[in-house]
Formats: structure tokens, C-alpha cells, sequence
């Protein structure tokens, strides 16, 4: 099994897992609420927190680990 895709959610600007092994996001459920599981910068690194939130499948964005290091680092 690979890794989880990380997301950004574009309302709220967290980034996150989504709480499920696999995931189609499509234009048929727009409306259809997913549980993502933020991320946090705990000592120098990103670790899982236990926050969640209610996202919309319309509102995330897939994207690099890379990019979340960045922004939750400020690299």
C-alpha cells in the first residue's frame, strides 16, 4: 500500500488525510462531506494532529508533501 494523498483544503488553507483508504472525488457527489485529518508542524516536523474538519470533495485539492513541509514549516 502506498502512501495517503495529502490535501489542501482551498477554503480553509489546512492540508490533511482524508480518513478513508480510498476516495473518488467526482462531479457526481459535489455535496458528499469527507473527514480530513489535519496536519500540524510539531518540533521542526509535520505530524498528523487530532483535529479533523468537514470538507466538501469540491473544496480539496490533492498535493506534494513538499508542498505542505512549506507551508506548515515556513521552508
Amino acid at each position: 500500500m502506498g502512501r495517503k494523498p495529502y490535501y489542501k483544503n482551498i477554503k480553509t488553507g489546512n492540508y490533511g488525510h482524508l480518513e478513508v483508504d480510498t476516495v473518488s472525488i467526482t462531479e457526481s457527489q459535489p455535496n458528499a462531506y469527507l473527514s480530513l485529518k489535519l496536519f500540524e508542524a510539531v518540533g521542526g516536523m509535520v505530524e498528523q494532529s487530532s483535529a479533523k474538519e468537514r470538507v466538501l470533495g469540491v473544496d480539496l485539492v490533492e498535493v506534494s508533501p513538499e508542498e505542505v513541509q512549506k507551508a506548515l514549516l515556513d521552508f
